[in-house]
């Protein structure tokens, strides 16, 4: 940081409060506007906002190459301060002002002859003085009401360059400014009540022959707001057609064109494109009726002059018994949905709450919440498509896919909840670390692999310290691409969709839905508490990219769902995690924590998880589901057949006629149809089509199980449990699994139930599987001659556990 830069941050900062101080661009700095900074442009919102040194200090420290100065803001807006700014004959006109000059604060550059001094004005004259130009009396010196005047900094030099760049200086006491003398005071009220010839403001009223005396009061009421409304200079294009377009909205006639060219005529810096013409009327013929009104005009002089003090007390009383004579006017509803839509955009949590609620009680609304969740639905309306047919609907092109198959649809937003310290945020912990690392999962007694991919930490109520502890416990590694934000509200729907286009990440895990919904969460029995999920659910995939969304949710005292029923109607899938029952730990050891998956939009309900800490201390997530029954002839149960069938000739794939003519799988054709759709929309078999001489070249459907090829942090685990030798071993560490034998379960990982015993089928003619009458006991006899001493070891331990 400069010293310059230091040096202007020590003044700032030492600035008292009272006054609207800005930051000021430095020279050939580019504006928003696209026009390019002369040195003493003042901050954009700084027009509209009131910053105090810490504020002011704030932007300059940011951003020290753009802002190289500050001013203030004069007027009602800093409690009458006027400045009269001497652009030359200082000299002289210290003689013929006297003493009045040397008391005040005064801020010098390197322009010779000239100076600015500070004055206030008594607010019992704030509504009767106006400021004027230098081209107003040709004398040499200008008064700023209402407009900005440089304090301190870099000064950009004269326009004639005759001063050569340098600085402000200032002297004197901010705290101690005095009252305008009254010449100068004089000279204010005559500009406030003079009539401009040729078309200017309109002095009294009664001088104009109109048959109807509403459009003269309009006319009176538009030019005291004018008084107090000062110029933005350079880049205030956008300004200066919002006053124009709000007086247009009343005065659609060559009066109200007459009272804004008035008003632009008085912007110094714009001074340049009255030559020859009026720049105004062009675009006034273009101005329509449209969501800038009168009102407009009217917030724009409360922000220079609160109370409607710029009104004179006769038009004062008229405006309100209009206000309270009429039905209550409300903001267009464009302008507010815009005006919350850039409130939403806000860093600054508290900053946004408080324009929210500003916005809120313009357009009369309970709270902020209401404005938001108004925002949301139309949001929502404007994502959604025409209507369509069936037909029509049909033919979209919908995909679903999953992160890890059967298990994580994507787009999803799911529920976990819990009672506390049971494991929520481990088991959520552990499925983002498959994400993050493309670690494979077990689904069925297999390994299927894992769409590797960014994950987004979202956190509300957990100290740092305390997530730090369970990542490490779950051994997330330090590279993996894994992104954390804390101090999360999930109202903070702006910020969440440029976090999303950013991060593009494929799992979203928030932790927890109480904590990350602030002062609401006393309301989590109460329906628009879900107005987040809602948001969530419908725009996942449509207004940022689809991921899937886990939320973590605490479960109520007696362990059931907590809240009201809207939260779990607005989600895709909830899943709930608690001990093992008694009659389960015989399963799972005590250890273990079952997630069961109660609801899910994608048919999975009833399925489990089952989450553990294994011998070494890390912890591993998995599928928990009952193993395919040969006996059991239900429709359900037409999927698991299939994928298992599937698994055991894999890596050979089958068509529906063999998985239909097969002992274990059975069923109707029209069961094995809709049971392969199934488990290749849930991501767990493959489909590609084969010519075949037997249908006479046309093709045919061939299906083929999906299973990992690749190893994550455990062996791969196959049906049999044991690497066979020979002509068996395939690419990538898989094998086709002995046909006839029962699978066992992994030495970490999914727990199989048994259930009526083993399934055996005959074996397929051309399908690649050989049937295979090597008992067990002889397979791992085998199997364990060509383990390592670490493997051996590795087993003893899975086996202690069970």
């Amino acid at each position: 940081m400069s010293h310059a830069t230091q040096q202007l941050l020590a003044f700032v900062r030492q600035l008292p409060s009272g006054f609207a101080y800005t930051p000021i661009y430095a020279k050939d700095q580019h504006l928003s506007s696209g026009k390019i900074s002369k040195g003493k442009t003042p901050l954009e919102r700084s027009h509209h906002q009131i910053l105090n040194p810490a504020d002011t200090a704030l932007q300059i420290e940011r951003r020290p190459k753009v802002f190289q100065a500050v001013g203030v803001f004069t007027g009602p807006r800093s409690n009458g301060l006027v400045i009269l700014d001497v652009d030359r004959n200082l000299s002289r006109l210290k003689k013929k002002w006297g003493e009045s000059l040397e008391g005040a604060p005064v801020v010098t550059s390197t322009k010779a002859n000239a100076a600015k001094f500070l004055y206030r004005v008594p607010e019992a004259l704030w509504g009767v003085v106006r400021g004027f130009g230098l081209s107003d009396t040709g004398a040499g010196y200008e008064v700023l009401w209402g407009r900005q005047g440089v304090l301190y900094g870099a000064y950009p030099g004269s326009s004639d360059g005759k001063a050569p760049e340098g600085f402000y200086t200032f002297a004197g006491d901010l705290q101690d400014i005095p009252e305008a003398p009254e010449w100068l005071l004089a000279e204010m009220r005559d500009h406030a009540g003079r009539e401009v010839q040729d078309g200017g403001f309109i002095k009294n009223r009664k001088a104009i022959d109109f048959s109807d005396r509403d459009p003269a009061e309009v006319a009176e009421i538009v030019q005291s707001a004018l008084r107090v409304i000062p110029g933005q200079g350079t880049g205030s294009r956008d300004h200066w057609i919002k006053v124009g377009m709000a007086i247009h909205s009343e005065l659609p006639t060559d009066l109200g064109l007459t009272l804004w060219s008035a008003w632009s005529a008085d912007d110094p810096e714009y001074a340049d494109e009255w030559t020859g013409s009026n720049p105004c009327e062009e675009v006034w013929k273009s101005f329509r009726k449209g969501p800038v009104s009168l009102g407009t005009l009217f917030w724009m002089a409360d922000q220079q002059m609160p109370g409607r003090l710029w009104l004179a007390e006769d038009l004062r009383k008229v405006v309100a018994e209009l206000e309270s004579s009429t039905a209550e006017v409300l903001p267009n509803f464009r302008e507010i949905m815009l005006a919350t839509r850039e409130a939403l955009e806000l860093e600054n949590p508290a900053e946004q709450q408080y324009e929210l609620h500003k916005i809120a009680y313009k357009a009369r609304m309970r709270d902020a919440f209401q404005l938001e969740k108004m925002y949301v639905d139309q949001v929502q309306y404007e994502s959604q498509s025409e209507t369509m047919t069936i037909g029509e609907l049909l033919k979209q092109d919908f995909k679903r896919t999953y992160l890890i198959p059967d298990l994580l649809p994507n787009p999803c937003v799911a529920l976990l909840y819990g009672a506390g310290g049971d494991g929520k945020s481990m088991a959520a912990w552990t499925l983002a670390k498959h994400v993050a690392t493309g670690t494979p999962f077990v689904i069925r007694g297999q390994h299927v692999p894992v769409q590797q991919g960014p994950v987004l930490l979202l956190n509300g109520d957990q100290p740092l310290v305390e997530m730090q502890e369970q990542l490490q416990e779950v051994e997330m590694p330090a590279d993996a691409p894994v992104i954390l934000r804390t101090d999360w509200s999930l109202q903070a729907y702006a910020r969440f969709r440029k976090l999303m286009q950013k991060v593009q990440p494929r799992l979203v895990v928030i932790d927890s839905l109480i904590g990350c919904s602030g002062g609401r969460a006393f309301d989590e029995n109460k329906s628009d508490f879900a107005t987040p999920l809602y948001w969530l659910t419908r725009n996942n995939g449509v207004l940022f990219p689809a991921a899937t969304i886990l939320i973590i949710h605490h479960a109520n005292k007696t362990g059931g769902f907590r809240g009201t029923s809207a939260i779990r109607d607005a989600v895709d899938e909830t899943w709930c995690l608690k001990r093992p029952t008694d009659k389960q730990l015989e399963q799972t050891g005590r250890d273990a924590r079952l997630v069961t998956i109660e609801k899910s939009r994608s048919g999975r309900g009833g399925t489990s998880l089952i989450l553990r800490q294994e011998a070494d201390l890390t912890f591993s997530l998995s599928d928990w589901t009952l193993e395919a029954d040969p006996a059991d002839t239900t429709p359900s149960s037409v999927m698991d057949r299939v994928l298992q069938r599937l698994r055991v000739v894999y890596p050979s794939s089958m068509t529906r006629e063999q998985l239909n003519a097969d002992p274990l799988c059975g069923g109707s054709v029209v069961a094995i149809r809709k049971a392969t759709q199934r488990l290749v929309k849930r991501g767990l078999i493959s489909v590609s089509e084969q010519v075949s001489r037997k249908t006479g070249g046309s093709p045919i459907k061939e299906f083929q199980a999906i299973i990992s090829t690749s190893r994550g942090e455990s062996d791969i685990y196959s049906p049999t449990g044991v690497k066979p030798s020979g002509t068996k071993e395939i690419a990538g560490g898989q094998q086709r699994v002995l046909e006839g034998t029962c699978p066992p379960p992994p030495s970490t990982g999914t727990t199989f139930l048994k259930k009526k015993g083993c399934p055996t089928a005959d074996p397929l003619q051309g399908s690649g599987s050989d049937h295979v009458d090597t008992p067990h006991e002889d397979i791992h006899a085998r199997a364990e001659q060509k383990r390592t001493p670490s493997e051996l070891e590795r087993l003893e331990r899975a086996a202690d556990w069970d």
